[in-house]
């Protein structure tokens, strides 16, 4: 679990991150059950879960012993004859699968050509933590990995285990691609350890433009409007949402949207970074107490079991599959990737699929955006991995993403470059945003944030009356677990 020192610091740099300039950015990831799967072949076809997809598990917790391993393969260079290397490959790790997989091959792809270095892809889409956890005991971890936990990243960087950055890329080049904040969210105990080179929003809620039109109303403004368009559809005999309450870290992401408009900035990062604001204080039951209206049975597919019984992907597909069964989705900017190249390629965007901001609560809190990042860090320094590394603070990598439709922070970044609409557009929620903050599963300790939290919250999800039983037993976790 992250030592306090550490919650400390990454909660005094997120504090002091309000995104006002263009090109600021940042995401999500989160997870599933802890089984270690190792898949890396392009022919794979299942979606990804999200830059917030891979359960983590506390750093105490001995990783599996089975694995389902697929051979990880080298990334062909499909942007044509790569330039002489060295010969040497590197082998890069992430959670992501599907089209999201496929955007970051984009950018492994256009590297493969410039520099003639292989880059070998790992997809660790369950347990990742875990996984390089055990690799890094065994004296084989990958050369780079992309983490979507910070408190993670941390506990590897305070373990030795990470190359400092600072070695071979300086700061004017850091500052020339990332705000400063961006730049802060790499460092552990005052060392680059890592690159924020993917984001999202996770303040999107999803929805189908006509189907709003058929209904006669327009995207909401507070939690009531929301509400009370959820109704109207009941009422005509439609079901409003689709939520994929098997993968934990989705209701956890609800939560946090929902804790970010009823407390303030402070109090949303002294409940998941320091402990200083206890489970059971009036704000956070407040919080859980709004997140659980959207557990009325009338509103979900199959009701409380439904939610429990789906998962993220499928519950896309819930609402933009050939075979919907529901009229809006909440989860963050990369559903937009998946909904289109994953789940039904005929979407058109903005006609057929839209998000409008997560709603208020209370207006004085306003809009905070949440997002969530995956941070690239270095486990072996060599001179194909630093070449990587450099690699992923350009423009050029930047660019190569964003044609991708898929976000990077880099604020070199062209955002005409994004063939997508709904990609300009949660880059501009992103860095138009007044208020951003981090993804708070991702910053408590992992036994809290990637396993506690999630089980209690699916216990919210069938009984969304015991506000103050769920939040005490929280509180009674937290309290070992800072």
């Amino acid at each position: 679990m992250l030592a306090r020192k550490n919650l400390i610091t990454i909660g005094l740099v997120l504090m002091a991150l309000v995104v006002a300039a263009c090109g600021t950015a940042a995401t999500p990831a989160a997870t599933t059950a802890p089984v270690a799967t190792t898949a890396a072949t392009r022919a794979a076809t299942a979606p990804s879960g999200g830059a917030t997809t891979a359960a983590t598990t506390s750093a105490a917790t001995t990783a599996p012993t089975t694995a389902a391993t697929t051979a990880p393969t080298t990334a062909p260079t499909r942007a044509g004859t790569a330039v002489p290397g060295s010969g040497k490959s590197i082998t890069v790790a992430a959670t992501w699968g599907g089209g999201e997989r496929e955007a970051f091959l984009a950018v492994v792809d256009a590297f493969t050509k410039k520099t003639g270095i292989p880059v070998v892809y790992e997809s660790m889409r369950s347990g990742m933590g875990a996984i390089l956890r055990t690799r890094v005991a065994g004296g084989n971890p990958p050369d780079i990995a992309l983490d979507p936990r910070p408190g993670e990243v941390a506990e590897f960087a305070r373990a030795g285990n990470l190359v400092d950055l600072s070695k071979f890329i300086s700061n004017d080049d850091f500052g020339k691609s990332f705000n400063q904040a961006y730049i802060d969210l790499g460092k552990v105990d005052g060392k680059q350890v890592g690159i924020l080179f993917k984001a999202n929003s996770k303040s999107t809620f999803w929805y189908k433009p006509p189907s709003f039109q058929q209904l006669g109303v327009q995207p909401p403004k507070t939690l009531d409007d929301l509400f009370a368009i959820a109704d109207k559809y009941s009422a005509a005999g439609k079901t409003p949402f689709a939520i994929g309450g098997k993968d934990g870290w989705v209701l956890t992401d609800y939560f946090e949207n929902v804790m970010a408009r009823v407390a303030t900035p402070q109090q949303y990062n002294d409940l998941h970074m320091t402990h200083k604001l206890a489970w059971t204080d009036p704000t956070v039951k407040k919080a859980l107490t709004q997140l659980a209206r959207f557990f009325n049975p009338k509103y979900v597919p199959g009701g409380a079991q439904g939610v429990l019984g789906t998962q993220f992907v499928d519950s896309i597909g819930q609402v933009f599959g050939a075979n919907a069964k529901a009229e809006m989705f909440y989860e963050g900017g990369f559903v937009g990737v998946i909904a289109t190249t994953d789940v039904n390629k005929s979407l058109t965007p903005e006609k057929d699929i839209d998000f409008f901001m997560f709603p208020q609560v209370d207006p004085q809190f306003g809009d905070p955006v949440i997002g969530g990042g995956d941070t690239a860090m270095m486990f072996k320094d060599t001179p194909e991995g630093r070449q990587f590394m450099q690699y992923l603070i350009s423009k050029e990598a930047a660019d190569v993403f964003a044609t991708t439709n898929t976000i990077s922070p880099n604020k070199q970044v062209d955002p005409t470059k994004f063939p997508s609409p709904l990609a300009r557009k949660e880059y501009q929620q992103l860095a138009n945003a007044k208020v951003f903050l981090f993804d708070g599963s991702d910053l408590a300790p992992s036994a809290l944030g990637g396993d506690f939290e999630f089980t209690k919250l699916q216990d919210l999800v069938g009984k969304p009356g015991d506000v103050d039983r769920i939040a005490q037993e929280l509180e009674n976790f937290a309290k070992g677990a800072y």
